[in-house]
């Protein structure tokens, strides 16, 4: 399996926590093909607000022309849950030997703001990755985000090369303090003064070193007096008691080359050595320098400590406070590493760095008015709970009174229920009765079931029929199609039997009880 196919497989399995994954994998693939100096990965990215999440990054190099010449600035693209509607997170990430140069686009550290990643906002469905790492190319070449930091140069100036084959090469922590101390912005501060393992010190500080005589060593003539005033040490050897005094120590490079280039005819014995503590150095004023006596006077010394066995090394102890001459901030070299000779006290503290100052103001800043609007935001939140609190409790007593008036309906309902369905019930079972007879027949529902009954319903009948018969026999007479005397004696004869039948009719309803009577009028 290729490597394309690795990186697509990995890039399929971690853009699916993103909502457009696909839209992440092309970008990113496309990015990749683009600047084959970038790589993906998966990491855990920190917000301002403190929130974590798992983002993917594209992080490299990008490689950038600046007044000629190519450069590679590390970046690191981070790919948002949001993208593409919202833009990634850029950062110019640093390596130690730069340092990041703030500006209108990149903060002090190293988070890009250019102009494509504040269009992405207006016009997010246009804007990609692999653009954004144009565009950043374009922006960088025209002025880098990043230069290298300045090298410790060597404070010596040209006519001490003399002088610098007798100075001793410092050590290992002694140049890592002189390197972390130098600043370009502002003068070097001094080390923390310890107390010398010697006695007694002289007036002036200088470097002592344990040495062995050999013949190839022969007599320098001394340099000539120089009008510049380099930091002299104060150097003691553990392993000898004696030593040879050389002034006019310089701290740099070049001296410690030229010191072993010196020291390798000598052999094994000759050697410098140094306290494991940093001994106290200053800038003095030329009026404190003295010429370096001429090599003939330091070998003296040197048949003496090589004839005496070596010493262990003995806790320092503090020294006496000589008389010490201001030195002269104003005139002597800013980048020079300078402390007092005899120290009356402790040290004073470093100053701390201004950058990280104005880190901190931002940081107390941004806490100050994020701290103000949260506070805001809980006491608005606070409000809205004890509102909602005090609705709550005086909710209680309504929501008591509506649950019993809802019980007590709920009760009639109940009541009202049973009665329908007593009802429902009833009328089933007339239905059923009325299902089990059978239709009736006509005779069964015109006439009635006893004789009596049948014979009011036949004189009820009869005297409806007379009643109907008197009605149209009075519109006849008033037609004149009868006469008088006729209509006189038919209605005579029909009004008697009306009569007889009413009369039976009344006695058959006093004989049969049927609650009810019959209207005859």
């Amino acid at each position: 399996m290729s490597a394309e196919s690795l990186t697509h497989k990995w890039l399929r399995q971690n853009v699916s926590s993103y909502p457009h994954r696909d839209r992440v994998f092309i970008d990113i693939d496309a990015a990749l093909a683009r600047f084959p100096t970038v790589r993906p990965k998966s990491d855990v990215y920190t917000y301002d607000d403190g929130r974590t999440q798992l983002l993917l990054c594209v992080h490299g190099l990008l490689p950038i022309s600046f007044r000629g010449a190519s450069y590679n600035i590390p970046v690191a693209v981070w790919v948002t849950r949001d993208y593409p509607r919202h833009p990634p997170i850029v950062y110019v990430v640093p390596t130690q030997d730069m340092l990041i140069r703030p500006s209108k686009y990149v903060d002090v550290s190293g988070r890009c703001d250019i102009e494509y990643i504040q269009d992405w906002q207006r016009k997010s469905e246009a804007c990609n990755i692999s653009a954004l790492l144009e565009a950043m190319q374009l922006h960088f070449s025209r002025g880098p985000p990043l230069y290298a930091k300045p090298k410790p140069s060597s404070p010596r100036p040209a006519h001490h090369s003399a002088a610098s084959n007798l100075s001793p090469p410092l050590s290992s922590s002694h140049s890592q303090f002189v390197s972390q101390s130098r600043n370009d912005d502002r003068p070097a501060l001094p080390p923390k003064p310890v107390s010398s393992p010697t006695p007694i010190v002289p007036p002036r500080p200088t470097i002592t070193s344990s040495v062995s005589t050999h013949p190839d060593l022969s007599p320098r003539p001394p340099p000539p007096r120089a009008d510049t005033r380099p930091p002299q040490y104060q150097h003691t050897s553990i392993h000898q008691p004696q030593g040879i005094n050389v002034q006019d120590g310089h701290v740099s490079s070049n001296s410690s080359q030229q010191s072993r280039e010196t020291s390798s005819p000598v052999g094994g014995n000759y050697r410098w050595s140094l306290p494991p503590e940093h001994v106290p150095y200053s800038n003095v004023p030329s009026s404190s320098m003295h010429v370096p006596p001429p090599f003939s006077r330091l070998v003296q010394p040197i048949q003496q400590a090589s004839s005496r066995p070596s010493q262990p090394w003995s806790p320092p102890v503090a020294a006496p406070k000589p008389d010490h001459t201001p030195p002269n901030l104003l005139e002597e070299d800013s980048t020079e590493q300078s402390a007092p000779q005899h120290p009356s006290g402790p040290a004073p503290p470093r100053p701390p760095n201004p950058e990280l100052l104005q880190l901190h103001a931002q940081l107390r800043d941004k806490i100050r008015s994020e701290l103000a609007s949260l506070s805001q935001v809980m006491h608005l939140d606070a409000e809205r709970l004890r509102s909602q609190q005090t609705d709550l409790l005086a909710g209680e007593p309504a929501i008591r009174d509506e649950m019993a008036r809802l019980e007590a309906v709920r009760d009639v309902c109940r009541n009202v229920s049973s009665r329908l369905r007593a009802t429902v019930e009833q009328a089933e079972r007339n239905l059923a009765e009325l299902r089990r007879k059978g239709d009736p027949e006509v005779d069964e529902l015109v006439c009635s079931t006893s004789i009596v009954h049948n014979q009011l319903i036949n004189l009820v009948a009869e005297d409806n029929a007379i009643e109907d018969t008197t009605y149209h026999l009075h519109r006849a007479l008033n037609s004149g199609r009868i006469d008088i005397e006729r209509f006189l004696r038919t209605t005579r004869v029909l009004a008697e039997e009306q009569f007889m039948k009413r009369a039976l009719i009344e006695k058959i309803q006093q004989g049969i009880p049927m609650g009810m009577t019959l209207p005859f009028h």
